[in-house]
């Protein structure tokens, strides 16, 4: 069982940490706190309301998962698209491991298996821009749900200090922030590409207002993802419509 009681001693700068053992929310929990602008962190070993994207339920176990929250300050003047994806680089990095993709704006992959999950939410305070950036990573999981899934004990061949890599994954999340805030999503493209898990993947978009298919064709300078159809390059701001059509043999 992981103790989280001394992890703020393990972080780098003043940060405001929340530990629990059982939490409904870690993003719920951060975004009902008054506004404040130190870096705050919530992590718990379990969470019984768990959430992933477009109100998706996030399943997890006692002690399966690493469940964290950052609320972060940013100032309001920042494009906060792409953060996302910024945020899947981080993991990406700090985990190190081979074959491991991102799938666009916020899941990990590991062989068409997802391992991680992201879920941002902000909103406008005082001028500045408060978000908060959740995390779940699988450890050591036994769910049912209909999204294929693995977890970093199937998948690493060493054994797992779950209190160091929280400390590091949040040390990583926070640096990389800092220069999304001063450079943008653009200066990251490169890192994206290399991890891009649906480049060339046939997809279709569906909102009841367009329709339309075609093959994925990497992100634009703010992590838009574009769709390349028979016709032009369409641009795509959410996965809530989006679906994936095939998945070739890789």
């Amino acid at each position: 069982m992981v103790d989280y009681s001394d992890l703020k001693i393990h972080l780098s700068g003043d940060i405001d940490c929340h530990i629990f053992d059982t939490i409904p929310s870690t993003n719920d929990y951060l975004s009902a706190l008054v506004f404040s602008p130190k870096t705050q962190v919530c992590v718990s070993t379990r969470q019984t309301q768990g959430k992933g994207q477009h109100n998706r339920q996030w399943y997890s176990d006692k002690n399966s998962s690493i469940l964290l929250s950052i609320r972060r300050i940013f100032p309001a003047d920042v494009n906060l698209s792409g953060l996302s994806l910024v945020i899947g680089l981080a993991l990406i990095e700090v985990l190190d491991m081979p074959d491991l993709k991102l799938k666009w704006p916020n899941d990990v992959y590991y062989q068409d298996k997802k391992l991680a999950g992201i879920l941002i939410e902000n909103s406008l305070q005082n001028q500045t821009q408060s978000v908060v950036i959740g995390i779940g990573l699988n450890i050591d999981v036994n769910i049912g749900c209909q999204t294929l899934w693995t977890d970093l004990h199937t998948i690493s061949k060493t054994p797992i200090n779950q209190l160091e890599l929280t400390k590091s994954l949040i040390d990583k999340i926070l640096q990389f922030c800092q220069i999304f805030e001063i450079k943008g999503f653009e200066y990251f493209t490169q890192k994206w590409a290399n991890v891009d898990y649906l480049h060339g993947i046939e997809v279709q978009y569906d909102d009841k207002k367009q329709i339309f298919s075609g093959l994925c064709y990497g992100v634009n300078k703010e992590g838009v993802l574009l769709v390349k159809t028979k016709d032009a390059i369409k641009q795509v701001y959410s996965s809530q419509f989006l679906q994936v059509l095939h998945l070739p043999s890789r």
